[in-house]
């Protein structure tokens, strides 16, 4: 199976209601919280592999495809013909067909200070919220009150997905011939376009924990898509922009 390239989309994430991915509590001082937000150099984060399995689990339940109760998700045997979801997200070695490598890379996402909104930059993008439990028969609470640490609203997050095209998603056509995404050769079409269409489902869910409770709203900003061809990195040349503009807007309809 040949490399031909790689679809590449950039653009930015904003918090709209406090997110919370959490983190490893090890190691805290007293009367820090015990459910931080995931960190690295004391800045919040998002893992690819968050934004990753959300979308993923997204395209499962949108497609209705059988969950495996041992996996915890879906994933094709290596008997069958592995659907859309799982050539582009991956299943396990062992199950592995002849689709070849996975093709989606999910980059972690890093805080964009410029875009982000001055109240939450002002505040370390994050804040302690506190809750409790109440008694749905008395209205009195019960228990000790918990604490969660989330990333604010307003926080706004740079996002790359990296789509890796080899010629089983291409067909016969070129990436050369490629001017804007309806170009884009079956079955790369589809399957690229499923991602851009669980995004979307994704800003009308959540993202993290603690969804059903208001956490996790989030909205994809300044969608940007390239086809990087392996020209490029021979002679630096064939980047072609295929799209810029607002997530809805790039659906392929």
């Amino acid at each position: 199976m040949k490399l031909l390239g790689f679809l590449r989309l950039k653009g930015n994430l904003r918090v709209v209601t406090g997110l919370h991915i959490g983190g490893s509590s090890a190691g805290i001082s007293i009367g820090a919280t015990d459910s931080p937000v995931i960190k690295v150099n004391d800045r919040p984060y998002i893992p690819g592999s968050s934004l990753k399995g959300k979308i993923r689990s997204l395209l499962e339940i949108s497609r209705d495809l059988k969950i495996d109760s041992k996996l915890g998700r879906h994933e094709c045997k290596s008997s069958d013909k592995p659907c859309d979801v799982c050539v582009v997200f991956g299943r396990a070695a062992e199950r592995k067909g002849d689709e070849g490598p996975t093709r989606i890379i999910f980059r972690d996402c890093y805080i964009n200070d410029e875009l982000s909104d001055e109240t939450a930059k002002k505040s370390g993008y994050t804040e302690i919220k506190m809750e409790n439990a109440i008694n749905r028969i008395t209205s009195r609470v019960e228990g000790a009150l918990r604490d969660a640490e989330r990333v604010l609203p307003g926080t706004v997050f740079d996002v790359e997905i990296i789509y890796r095209v080899y010629d089983e998603d291409a067909s016969s056509k070129s990436l050369k011939d490629v001017e804007k995404l309806e170009d884009l050769p079956d079955p790369l079409k589809g399957r690229f376009n499923m991602v851009l269409e669980a995004m979307r489902i994704l800003e009308n869910d959540y993202l993290g924990g603690k969804g059903t409770r208001g956490y996790g709203k989030v909205k994809f900003e300044n969608i940007e898509i390239d086809i990087i061809p392996l020209e490029f990195f021979q002679r630096g040349e064939g980047v072609k922009v295929l799209f810029n503009g607002a997530l809805e807007e790039a659906v392929i309809k």
